[in-house]
């Protein structure tokens, strides 16, 4: 084999012209491949150099990017952590809010704080019925007397009781909402309504994330004082609907006081039908 001296390709030592370019060799001895290479191996080819400079800035200008980025986003979301702890703990401080005072709240403040209190309240349900059923087993094992055994899905039992505690903190503002618009005729936010009733239920959240830490702890120890706190917190929710009704104005004919007869009313209704379907039905 040869090298081509017009195209450089490599062609049969016997040929007369180029079979890539064309070009007559005949004339001229083309270049041994040897000697091709060993006479282009220590030249500068600059034809085929890239630049890897304009790649380095710009990857390290996506990384700067993307770190400030992340940086920014954590820093957002400290930022509204912290300010939804402030507006938990002003309105620990005035539930009612009858300070005059700037509200610090936003509208999604109230969602976020059932949806809080409906995992904490089906977690500290669910750690307590498997506690109490292993141990149930457990003496079941060693009784002489016959016994009824059952068993406790922890996933399923958890997503039961999230639902069905999402329902009963979800209903509470609702029919408050209803009463206050329908019966009253008091006009008011829906987001801001939901948002003030769940801050005024923001001491019973803490009751409620302190009786959750208990239950990982010491389930069958500390059952009876872990319900004690899950049952002021679940009163709150009743004390704040009744509240709630009484500081309304009342110019109408209804008396307040069988407003909140049948609000509760409706909402006991309510909630067993959502725990028969729940927990009987599916």
């Amino acid at each position: 084999m040869k090298i081509c001296i017009y195209c450089h390709n490599r062609i049969p030592k016997e040929a007369l012209i180029c079979p890539m370019c064309g070009s007559d060799v005949s004339d001229s001895d083309a270049i041994q491949q040897d000697e091709f290479y060993q006479s282009t191996l220590f030249e500068d080819n600059t034809e085929n150099f890239v630049d890897l400079t304009a790649d380095e800035e710009e990857e390290a200008a996506e990384t700067a990017s993307r770190a400030e980025k992340q940086a920014f986003s954590f820093n957002g979301a400290m930022n509204k952590f912290f300010r939804y702890v402030r507006f938990l703990w002003k309105k620990m401080k005035d539930p009612a809010e009858t300070r005059k005072s700037r509200r610090e709240s936003h509208n999604l403040y109230g969602y976020f704080t059932f949806v809080l209190s409906a995992l904490l309240s089906a977690g500290l349900v669910t750690r307590i019925a498997v506690a109490l059923t292993n141990q149930y087993d457990l003496l079941s094992q060693i009784s002489l007397l016959p016994t009824v055994t059952f068993q406790v899905e922890p996933v399923v039992w958890f997503m039961k009781s999230f639902l069905l505690f999402l329902a009963l903190y979800y209903l509470y503002p609702f029919l408050a909402y209803l009463i206050k618009t329908f019966f009253l005729h008091r006009r008011h936010a829906f987001h801001n309504w939901m948002t003030q009733y769940a801050g005024m239920n923001a001491f019973g959240l803490l009751l409620l994330g302190t009786a959750f830490m208990i239950s990982l702890i010491a389930p069958i120890l500390m059952a009876v004082p872990v319900l004690l706190l899950f049952l002021v917190h679940l009163s709150s929710y009743l004390v704040t609907f009744i509240a709630s009704l009484y500081q309304t104005i009342n110019e109408t004919k209804r008396d307040t006081l069988y407003l909140c007869l049948g609000g509760i009313s409706a909402h006991l209704l309510l909630m067993i039908t959502i725990a028969y379907v729940l927990f009987l039905k599916m």
